[in-house]
């Protein structure tokens, strides 16, 4: 299977958070001589991670917050100056 084969299945897969970091986690992977498993846990890691990303930010959508700009580490900091 070619990198672009591989890419196209992986989005078949509904996997695109491996298959946008793939080329690049493969050329890691080739320059620190990662095991194959290695190589595997950290394109599950990535694609865990995205997926996490794009849930978060669906549901701060669907919030619909007042001030979507305004974060909680700025209202502490404001309280903890008085």
């Amino acid at each position: 299977m070619t990198l672009v084969e591989l890419d196209l299945a992986l989005r078949k897969l509904r996997l695109s958070g491996m298959a946008a970091v793939l080329e690049a986690r493969l050329r890691h992977a080739q320059s620190e001589k990662l095991a194959p498993i290695d190589l595997v846990s950290v394109l599950v890691a990535d694609e865990l991670l995205r997926r996490q990303d794009r849930l978060f930010e669906r549901r701060h959508q669907q919030a619909q917050f007042r001030d979507p700009d305004r974060s909680l580490d700025a209202l502490i900091s404001i309280s903890t100056r008085r």
